[in-house]
């Protein structure tokens, strides 16, 4: 049995698997231990695959969590080939699984807490800049002024020893057994070194800061390299860009490398820039972790932006990984409570003040994330609300153009032209109109031959239904009493069809047609001027449709 495992496993691993990446291995490693510890405890002792039973995933299948679940994705993977799996355990392993949702949900920061965690990130970054530029001019001038001078005396020596060590290894001067040489010298060495490399803390900082400033994953912002080329010309006045290198494994194989342009422009307002120092925009910041990293960064050979001393290791230096945020120091809320930053939040956060995607498509924005954010539902809400009632008010404002009065039509007896261009028609359609001569059937049409409905020039073909809504339509008071009895029509259906066929048939005519009679002030009670048998006859048949073109 450990055998298949192990050859499934280096073949998902190996040249051609389906697990390319470092941290996708280690998940696929970490399933097969889950495993073997489930066929540990389960009665059944299993020396070979064909000795697999369903009960081995039972007590998985049956309490599915992300744990198990991402257990069995990855035996599907191990065991796929494996031609010596019993019929009916390998039905139950590649049955469908259950979909899990997260245990909690992740809302966002509101847009205080983000301004607050953005303010303490950057007051971190600076004051480790302004130290470590301060202490490498410093320890510039101790060495030059340590070789200028003769070297007579042994404290002499000591010291110049023990800035060439620092400036070598970054560390002080120590036996091969790792004890320190010269101890007292081991306070100025510590203070030197704290003056030339940011701490766990200041890097943690960085980082939630590049998240705030850019909405990229941790992960992507942890493993930046700070190999990058200028794309502007670094002229003065001219916005700063810079382009580097980056990687999101989540997006797949085939897109998982990406560019990243930082530039100069703030991302935030203005109380996020500095005269000094840049730290209120990608670039800036870029920069500014470049320098603070770059002694250590030479020290270790790596190429990643990320570098710094970890006082844990003798002479050690690391890269974060994405647990790096768990060192700062965090930030404190407007009640003086220390608090933990959550980089997914934070995301969160940025895409909501934003609303663009960063490193996904809009799709994956408004599904995935705006969607099913609680925080910022609400405000959402509130979007959508304002937008419907400016709809709602154009629509409105529309309609008075083409709603005629009583006193309009007592006005055209005697100024025709003025109440033609007020109606949007000419002086002749006004007529017409107003003679019956245009009518469908709870409107007049201006224009048979210029319809939204129907190509340019060919006579219109839609449902009289329609009308209610068409720009080419105009409806004076003759018409009301038709529109009450449309209405009344449409009620009487509403009793007789299935609600979901009722709205999808005549749902939208219904709406259109009581904005209508809202605009026209006009009554639908019984008591209103009741129709002619006639015009009842034509809504009876525009309702059943028999005056539909089939």
């Amino acid at each position: 049995m450990q055998d298949i495992l192990a050859s499934g496993f280096a073949r998902a691993t190996g040249p051609g698997g389906s697990r390319r990446t470092l941290s996708s291995a280690e998940n696929l490693f970490s399933a097969v231990r889950m495993f073997v510890k489930l066929l540990q405890g389960n009665p059944i002792t299993v020396r070979s695959p064909s000795d697999l039973r369903p009960s081995h995933l039972h007590e998985a299948r049956l309490q599915p969590n992300r744990t198990t679940v991402g257990m069995l994705l990855g035996i599907r993977v191990v065991l796929r080939t494996c031609d010596q799996l019993p019929q009916s355990f390998r039905d139950t392993l590649f049955s469908p699984l259950r979909a899990v949702k997260s245990a909690t949900t992740i809302s966002s920061y509101s847009e205080q807490e983000f301004r607050l965690i953005r303010r303490a990130a950057r007051s971190d970054v600076r004051a480790a800049v302004e130290r470590i530029r301060a202490g490498e001019a410093e320890f510039r001038r101790a060495i030059q002024l340590e070789e200028e001078l003769q070297v007579n005396t042994v404290d002499d020596l000591s010291r110049l020893s023990l800035l060439r060590e620092i400036d070598g290894s970054g560390d002080l001067p120590r036996y091969p057994s790792g004890s320190l040489r010269h101890r007292q010298s081991d306070k100025e060495g510590h203070r030197i070194i704290h003056s030339l490399f940011p701490t766990p803390s200041e890097v943690s900082a960085m980082v939630v800061l590049f998240v705030c400033l850019t909405g990229q994953n941790l992960s992507t912002i942890s493993k930046l390299t700070a190999n990058y080329s200028r794309a502007d010309a670094d002229v003065e006045g001219e916005t700063q860009v810079l382009i580097t290198r980056a990687s999101k494994p989540r997006r797949g194989r085939d897109r998982s490398e990406m560019d990243l342009a930082f530039t100069s422009v703030p991302e935030w307002s203005i109380e996020d820039s500095d005269s000094q120092f840049d730290l209120g925009s990608a670039f800036g910041l870029y920069m500014a972790v470049e320098f603070s990293c770059r002694r250590a960064r030479k020290i270790t050979g790596s190429d990643s932006l990320f570098v710094f001393r970890d006082p844990s290791r003798k002479r050690g230096f690391t890269a974060p990984g994405e647990d790096v945020i768990r060192s700062w120091a965090g930030w404190v809320d407007r009640s003086g409570a220390s608090r933990t930053c959550d980089t997914r939040r934070l995301r969160r956060t940025f895409l909501e003040l934003r609303q663009r995607p960063v490193a996904q498509t809009p799709e994956t924005l408004a599904n995935t994330y705006l969607s099913h954010d609680p925080t910022s539902l609400p405000a959402n809400q509130i979007v959508v609300g304002e937008a419907l009632v400016d709809e709602v008010d154009r629509v409105r404002r529309g309609n008075l153009l083409t709603v005629l009065t009583a006193q309009d039509v007592r006005q055209a007896t005697t100024d025709a032209d003025l109440v033609a261009e007020r109606f949007g028609v000419s002086t002749e359609q006004l007529k017409l109109v107003l003679e019956g001569r245009l009518d469908t059937v709870a409107t007049a049409c201006i224009d048979n031959l210029h319809g939204p409905f129907t190509e340019p020039e060919h006579p219109c073909t839609a449902s009289f239904l329609l009308c209610l809504g068409c720009p080419c339509a105009r409806s004076e008071p003759r018409h009301i009493p038709v529109q009450i009895a449309l209405r009344q029509g449409l009620d009487s259906r509403k009793q007789e069809l299935d609600p979901q066929m009722w709205e999808r048939s005549f749902g939208e005519a219904s709406d259109r047609l009581d904005d209508l009679l809202l605009q026209q002030r006009a009554a639908t009670s019984p008591a209103a001027t009741p129709a002619t048998p006639s015009d009842v006859g034509l809504v009876n048949a525009l309702l059943d449709g028999k005056l539909d073109l089939r």
